[in-house]
């Protein structure tokens, strides 16, 4: 968009910016043209629809405007539009947007499509002049000729014999609904109404040339050289001259506020107040031509006008933009100041200095020995002296009509960026080489030990502490003598300060260049910018305007905050806070301020803000605030899938995607799609630009989206589903539409995305699942019991080795020893063949009992823990018993039936046989404590004596307890003992000391794997 902003109807130089400003609000026009979207520069008609669109007619096809994207309807591409050359629009009272054309056709417009009405055979063709509906809601056409149509019936009415005069023709409503046609000067009422007939004389002073609707019922006609405004009765109510006499009125209307806006032919635009005040546009003033074809009004009040150079949006300016006769040279404005004597003083950035005063403008330069025309900082101190700060030429004081350097500033030529009158009369001087203060006993030079401070910016607290801003430096701080600097480390955003505000409190207010404001309280920094919601990060300068707002200008335009909302964001209790935005939609030529240099901006004491902007100065009254209370209607307005849109259709989806019309619209996707893109709208046409959004998909997301002004939102690989897609909007002054508009959309699945398909493939797998386990379960089973029957072969087979060994050797081991009795009891003592007899019945007594153990062993029905215990107890016994050596057994009466492995108890016994037999021969003892203990499948069997013990050979000195016992020095029973374990999977542990007696202690598994003594207790 290129915004056109027009002078005020009075120069400058003869009445004051300020007072023009109060006295009528002034207007400004931003343009859009061809190159902005529109198919041609004439615009033929302007209506704005109930659901917030604004519809302009032209010759080149239909156009919908949101304020910033221009949709262009034409014949060629969109069915059902009779013609592109559009001459009239009119929505009716059933929402339907009725278009009349050039050939004579009628287009009717209603929930998106375009529809062509055939007209009945009294419709004569040819051009439809206008189009409006009565108030019995019946539509009329009016034809080139004046003839009116009725729509519903094809009733006609023909005009009156034309008067003499140009031929003019037009329709005008009134606020009850009466619909007047305007033909040769004629007027008159059309269809069956109750209404007065106003009837002007047929002389020709009183040919009329256009009528418009008045808010209370009236009419406002206009001819060529009179106005004339009737009541509702019918009474003339005023009447005058209007300024454009003896020009072509071409549209007429009346504003919110009761202004009446008139069009000419070639005059441009005139603005009539209530109190008769008169504004005139034309191409010199804003207006982008001087002929204006049609006129309309939005439901916030903006006026919009039709010229042959385009469209044009009357905006009422917020802001006023002050120019000098010569328009500031083309310079940048940098400083300003008021004067005691109420002047403004002016600097710019090469075209000298000026000052407004009683309207009057004056430029000064070389010619009044401002031998710098770079005036970058001007302040008056606080004895009324006037001070000029420049870029190479020093600082300057007006004395006596000239500007003069003082004698000891004659060697002081840095550049000049920020002045401030001191409270004790004194003047800081913010230089490019540090911060001067200046008194009447000369200068004192500060900050000089760091090296090369550019000062831009100087502030003075209420306790006397100077505050002083850098650029590059931080923020330095004077008090009380002492110098103090602050810098990014120390919190602050930027080391580039550029505007500074002291607060009485102990605030302080700082601006950065790109770091955003900084608030100083408290000895700690708080920063709030861009995500604060600060629209700059650039401050160029901070005014507080005792109305409880802080004002900034910035590289963004100029910017309002409350200072209640800075605080409370700055304290951490709020995360955002909402700033107010002026920027080129309220009047200014620029949205960047003059920033860096002191001061840039200025608080009159008529309360008005002054603020420099590299186009111009920027005047503000902060008593003028209005707000715009209207929150936006929120349209979406499509669907992109996978970028093509979707088609507003139910009955065949097919592989496209459809809207279902409804009540609540549905968005119905196809599978296999990736891409989504939604694309709405905001229709508030006083700032569109500043038009915020927030979105969210429900389904997908559960906070908002900020969008910030972009207008569409885009999301891909959608999971197969139900989505509610909402939107909501604010206005340029934040006025949030929180019922937004809402689109539902499903993402269907492809089949083996269903539920049904998941559900079946689900079952198919758990039956698959079910019938692999059971497989395996048989299969594992089956081999179980294979197992078990050759385990029960074995052990078969072992009871009956058992019983044979025990029957076949038994029995001849027992006829060897009864022979060797039988035998030994016919030898004497003396005979040699005794004690070979006494052998041979010893040898078969050991083999008997070696025989009784390994049929034991083998036999499988000792396969159990009870039978192990059993066998090792009565062995202990019996053994220890023949060699008297009291025996004493710890073990459950009950013991469970765990199975023992034949290998486990063939180990274990012998293990502990070698033990019991050490306690026999070596240990002397006298007594022997057998102990077992189990946990489940872990069991302990522990041999405990009170012999003479032992010190096993090992590393180790004297150990109470080895978890690897060290092997004695010679004999292979204890290493034996080890090896037995260990094939079991055990362990076997020695304890011993000497005279202390010694523990062995087994410990097992039952189960597969080795035992965990840790376990036992």
């Amino acid at each position: 968009m290129r915004p056109r902003l027009f002078a005020t109807l009075l120069v400058l130089l003869t009445v004051p910016p300020g007072v023009r400003s109060e006295e009528s609000p002034e207007f400004f026009f931003q343009t859009w043209e061809s190159e902005h979207g529109l198919p041609q520069n004439h615009s033929t008609a302007i209506v704005q629809t109930r659901d917030g669109y604004l519809w302009l007619g032209t010759y080149n096809g239909l156009v919908r405007f949101d304020g910033v994207r221009f949709v262009v309807f034409s014949k060629v591409g969109t069915p059902g539009l009779s013609s592109s050359r559009v001459t009239c629009l009119w929505e009716g009272t059933d929402g339907s947007l009725w278009l009349g054309h050039d050939g004579g056709e009628l287009t009717r417009y209603r929930s998106g499509t375009f529809e062509a009405v055939a007209l009945g055979p009294n419709w004569p063709g040819g051009q439809i002049a206008d189009l409006g509906e009565d108030a019995a809601h019946d539509l009329w056409l009016l034809h080139q000729s004046g003839l009116a149509y009725r729509v519903r019936d094809g009733h006609t009415e023909r005009p009156e014999v034309p008067t003499a005069g140009p031929t003019v023709i037009s329709l005008a409503r009134d606020a009850g609904g009466t619909l007047w046609r305007v033909h040769h000067g004629r007027l008159r009422p059309l269809g069956a109404t109750d209404g007065p007939s106003v009837a002007p004389a047929s002389a020709q002073d009183d040919f009329a040339f256009r009528a418009c609707g008045a808010r209370d019922g009236g009419l406002w006609v206009t001819g060529s050289r009179w106005l004339r405004r009737w009541s509702r009765e019918g009474r003339l109510l005023r009447q005058s001259i209007p300024p454009w006499a003896g020009e072509s009125v071409t549209a007429m209307l009346e504003g919110d506020d009761g202004t009446l806006w008139v069009g000419t032919l070639g005059r441009g635009l005139y603005v009539m107040s209530d109190d008769g005040r008169v504004q005139h546009f034309s191409r010199t003033n804003g207006l982008p031509h001087d002929w204006v074809r049609s006129l309309g009004r939005d439901r916030e009040g903006t006026v919009w006008v039709g010229t042959g150079g385009g469209l044009s949006a009357a905006r009422l300016r917020r802001v006023t933009m002050v120019q000098p006769p010569d328009q500031w040279q083309g310079r940048a404005v940098l400083a300003v100041t008021e004067a005691s004597d109420g002047s403004m003083w002016i600097g710019t950035e090469g075209g000298g200095l000026y000052r407004l005063q009683d309207g009057a403008w004056t430029r000064f330069d070389e010619a009044q020995g401002l031998s710098n025309r770079f005036v970058w900082s001007v302040t008056e101190d606080r004895r009324q002296r006037l001070w000029a700060g420049t870029w190479g030429g020093g600082l300057f004081r007006w004395q006596q009509g000239r500007f003069v350097i003082p004698g000891t500033l004659t060697q002081e030529r840095t550049p000049v960026c920020a002045l401030l009158a001191g409270s004790d009369g004194s003047l800081w001087v913010g230089t490019q080489m540090g911060l001067l203060r200046l008194t009447d006993q000369g200068v004192e030079r500060l900050a000089e030990h760091w090296l090369r401070a550019d000062v831009r910016a100087v502030a003075e607290a209420a306790d006397g502490t100077v505050w002083f801003g850098m650029s590059g430096g931080g923020l330095g701080r004077w008090r009380d003598g002492v110098l103090s600097q602050f810098r990014e480390a120390d919190g602050l955003p930027s080391d580039y300060v550029w505007s500074l505000l002291a607060e009485p409190d102990g605030t302080l207010w700082v601006g950065t260049f790109g770091g955003g404001l900084c608030r100083w309280r408290g000895g700690r920094f708080a920063t709030i910018g861009t995500p604060e919601g600060l629209p700059n990060n650039v401050i160029c300068h901070i005014v507080d305007d005792g109305r409880g707002q802080l004002w900034f200008g910035s590289y963004g335009g100029i910017l309002r905050a409350s200072k209640e909302d800075l605080h409370r964001c700055a304290d951490g209790r709020t995360r955002t806070v909402s700033f107010f935005a002026y920027g080129k939609a309220d009047g200014l030529a620029t949205r960047e301020c003059s920033g860096g240099l002191q001061p840039s901006g200025c608080h009159r004491r008529d309360g008005r803000l002054w603020f420099p902007t590299s186009k111009g100065l920027a005047v503000v009254d902060p008593t003028n605030l209005r707000t715009n209370l209207l929150p936006p209607p929120v349209v979406i307005e499509e669907v992109l899938v996978d970028g093509v849109a979707a088609r507003p259709v139910a009955a065949s989806l097919g592989q496209r995607p459809a809207i279902l019309p409804g009540a609540a619209a549905r968005l119905v996707v196809p599978p296999g799609h990736q891409r989504f893109e939604f694309r709405f709208t905001a229709l508030s046409f006083k700032a569109p630009e500043r038009v915020r959004f927030r979105y969210r998909l429900g389904g997908l997301e559960n906070d908002w989206v900020d969008g910030g002004t972009q207008r569409f939102a885009q999301y891909s690989f959608l999971a197969p589903g139900d989505y509610t897609f909402r939107v909501i909007a604010c206005n340029n002054d934040g006025i949030w539409n929180e019922t937004g508009a809402t689109l539902a959309l499903t993402v269907q699945p492809y089949f083996w995305q269903t539920w049904p398909f998941r559900l079946a493939v689900g079952l198919t797998a758990a039956a698959l699942v079910a019938g692999l386990v059971r497989g395996l379960t048989r299969r594992r089973y089956r081999r179980r019991i294979e197992q078990l029957a050759r385990q029960r072969a074995v052990e078969k087979e072992r009871a009956r080795i058992a019983q044979d060994i025990h029957d076949d050797l038994g029995a001849s081991l027992t006829r060897i020893t009864m022979l060797s009795q039988s035998a030994r009891s016919e030898c004497s003592a003396s005979d040699p063949a005794a004690a070979d007899l006494d052998q041979i019945y010893e040898t078969a007594r050991e083999l008997t009992r070696a025989m009784d153990e390994i049929v034991w062993a083998v036999n499988p029905h000792h396969d159990t823990l009870d039978s192990l215990m059993s066998y090792l107890g009565g062995f202990a016994q019996d053994f220890l018993s023949a060699a008297g050596v009291r025996c004493r057994l710890d073990v459950p009466l009950r013991l469970p039936a765990l199975p023992v492995r034949a290998e486990v108890r063939h180990n274990l016994f012998l293990a502990f046989k070698e033990a019991v037999h050490n306690v026999v021969r070596h240990a002397g003892a006298t007594e022997v404590h057998v102990c077992f203990h189990h946990q489940s499948f872990d069991c302990r069997l522990t041999l405990r004596d009170n012999g003479r013990g032992f010190t096993p050979h090992s590393a180790e000195v004297a150990p109470v307890a080895e978890t690897r016992p060290a092997r004695p020095a010679s004999g292979n029973g204890l290493t034996n003992m080890h090896q037995r374990l260990e094939e079991i999977g055990g362990q076997c542990t020695i304890d011993s000391m000497p005279g202390q007696g010694t523990r062995v202690t087994f410990s097992f598994s039952l189960a597969n794997g080795p035992a965990r003594p840790a376990d036992l207790s």
